[in-house]
């Protein structure tokens, strides 16, 4: 089981396109009390995988995330921060303990974060000397869609080994057509890059090539545990009855949310007919829900994403083969 732990939903930015801005819950972070009963719930168990500390900003919560990490029994940590708060004793001590950290930095033009680019490009550089094969996470947005290219490859100047390029989840385009003749150009271009591994391109031509289609499912692989010890499939059910999934006193109780919501993991109505439909993962319960509020949709503009980023994979597979895809 992979567990998300989230240690609060209060950030020190703003960003334009941030998930918690979306959900309209109360804002909080977890008590001494929580952090100790969610340890016990975890080691008592025993079956942990990957623990991701996740927020928010979970660094505005340091000494817990290192708490956390020091006394949870799992195979990997991994941390996911906005890197306004990170400092070389805190990477020097991810680093020794083999803490993954993964930071938010959206390249030349960081005007959605609403952040200091100067100061993420320090910390960014002062992260990749300590783990060079950080990932790095862009998030664009259809103001921002013109430069993606351009975003990554300032990343990649920087050092940069891993990015990944995700699209605004609210996004509407003013213009569908337009805006997907762009994000085709852009994509394109980004396939173009030598020695980058992009997380989406890279995760589609496994999946491609492998033919292997992963079933979402209500707590089954994954269980998101929120700062007042709730549990639910994932962060954009959070505060959402219907999808709770337990607590640390009942423990996990999915049965009740599995039975109400056998549409969860159904491939979106938008992809019906569709020829790639295959390759798709928009039966993700989480990204639908993320950018339609249901469980049995997706949005226009993640269909285009998600349809321009399967056949820029395919062509570059079918060069590689000959012109041929199987």
């Amino acid at each position: 089981m992979d567990y998300t732990i989230s240690l609060t939903n209060k950030c020190n930015l703003h960003c334009s396109y941030c998930y918690e801005r979306h959900l309209n819950t109360a804002y909080g972070s977890i008590t001494p009390e929580i952090m100790h009963k969610v340890t016990e719930f975890i080691n008592r168990r025993n079956d942990a995988g990957t623990v991701y500390l996740f927020g928010g900003e979970p660094l505005l919560y340091k000494n817990e995330v290192m708490y956390f990490c020091e006394n949870l029994k799992a195979k990997q940590f991994v941390i996911t921060t906005n890197g306004t708060l990170l400092d070389e004793a805190f990477i020097a001590w991810c680093a020794d303990k083999g803490i993954i950290i993964n930071m938010s930095h959206d390249g030349a033009d960081c005007d959605d974060r609403g952040a200091d680019r100067a100061l993420l490009d320090e910390h960014l550089k002062l992260l990749l000397r300590y783990q060079p094969e950080t990932l790095v996470q862009l998030v664009y947005t259809q103001r921002s869609l013109p430069h993606l290219y351009d975003n990554i490859l300032y990343l990649k100047e920087m050092g940069v080994k891993k990015v990944s390029a995700a699209m605004d989840a609210f996004l509407v385009p003013d213009d569908p057509d337009s805006f997907g003749d762009l994000m085709r150009e852009q994509w394109q271009k980004i396939a173009g890059i030598q020695d980058l591994f992009v997380y989406e391109l890279a995760v589609k031509r496994k999946y491609i090539l492998n033919q292997k289609r992963s079933t979402c499912e209500i707590c089954k692989k994954k269980l998101f545990i929120n700062w007042d010890g709730s549990f639910y499939p994932c962060v954009q059910f959070q505060n959402i009855p219907a999808f709770c999934c337990g607590d640390l006193i009942a423990g996990i109780q999915a049965d009740k949310a599995r039975a109400a919501h056998p549409d969860y993991s159904m491939r979106s109505e938008r992809c019906e007919g569709c020829e790639i439909a295959d390759y798709c993962r928009n039966s993700c319960a989480c990204r639908k829900m993320a950018t339609t509020g249901t469980v049995r949709d997706i949005s226009e503009a993640a269909c285009m994403e998600e349809q321009v980023q399967i056949l820029t994979v395919l062509e570059g597979i079918a060069k590689e083969k000959g012109g041929k895809v199987s």
